[in-house]
């Protein structure tokens, strides 16, 4: 990782615990950006608020707002609609926490099954207008039998819950544990990428985290999906890479404040994902 060792003496960081707000409030907003060929190919931005509420011993639960499209694919109309149908199911996650506060287990995922299976009749209709909408919700209702490994799956929540052994008495300047997530160029496939952070104090008071990673994937695991997929339509051979890097400011009283957190994942040069989470702090 190309992250600069941190010089600063443990002491100077000692007052970083880790620790949430009774109820925080954050604003969320996410913009992507996708090229194919030589223009864009899509470009979404959206926002969402979650609500954050800290439990006993490493419970914590996510409360979260329907999203709101900010710029959108007006053809993806029907699509969205169905989505936000299917996030009811999740408007309330409650989680518990490994050592280095990155996401244990689901652990109201009954509950959360039995909101599916209502909205699951709801969206019915939308199965007998099209058989694409169909396809799209019963890949939904896969993942929500498998709940605890695809929330754990989700980079939104692995950039909220993202483990620093530091909360679990390792260096400030480390090597996470390789992490897995999903592909957005593959859907449906999985990816292991490894990542390093960096802690430092600021001048005014709180903390910065900086993060940088990449893939651990082997290109020739997607060779396969890449030809049958996207070889007629980019032509060009594939070159794949994911990086992600990250920067966390933390307050004074050690409370996540702000995220400013980039991902790219590449084919080749025709094909190019690029997706920014933008998390704030709502103050009162």
């Amino acid at each position: 990782m190309a992250l600069e060792p941190n010089h600063e003496e443990n002491n100077d960081l000692s007052g970083f615990k880790y620790a949430w707000y009774k109820k925080a409030e954050y604003q969320i907003n996410i913009k992507s950006y996708l090229t194919l060929g030589t223009g864009k190919a899509n470009q979404t931005e959206i926002e969402q608020d979650w609500t954050i509420i800290p439990g006993e011993y490493n419970h914590i639960a996510v409360e979260s707002s329907a999203q709101r499209y900010i710029q959108s694919d007006g053809q993806m109309q029907a699509f969205y609609e169905i989505l936000e149908k299917i996030n009811k199911a999740t408007e309330v996650v409650e989680l518990s926490l490994n050592t280095d506060k990155s996401i244990n287990e689901v652990t109201n995922k009954d509950e959360i099954l039995r909101k599916w299976e209502e909205i699951k009749k709801d969206l019915h209709f939308f199965e007998l207008v099209k058989e694409s909408y169909k396809t799209f919700i019963q890949i939904y209702d896969k993942e929500f039998n498998n709940i605890d490994r695809n929330i754990g799956r989700n980079l939104l929540y692995q950039i909220m819950f993202y483990p620093l052994p530091v909360f679990a008495g390792g260096s400030f300047t480390y090597e996470i544990p390789v992490r897995t997530t999903l592909s957005t160029l593959f859907p449906g496939e999985e990816l292991n990428y490894s990542s390093a952070y960096r802690i430092s104090g600021n001048k005014e008071g709180g903390y910065t985290v900086k993060l940088e990673g990449k893939s651990k994937e082997s290109q020739s695991r997607f060779e396969n999906v890449y030809k049958e997929k996207y070889q007629r339509t980019l032509v060009n051979p594939l070159e794949y890479k994911y990086a992600i890097e990250g920067e966390y400011i933390y307050n004074q009283d050690s409370v996540l404040s702000e995220v400013l957190f980039h991902v790219k994942e590449e084919l080749n040069e025709k094909m190019i994902y690029v997706c920014r989470y933008h998390i704030r702090l709502n103050k009162k």
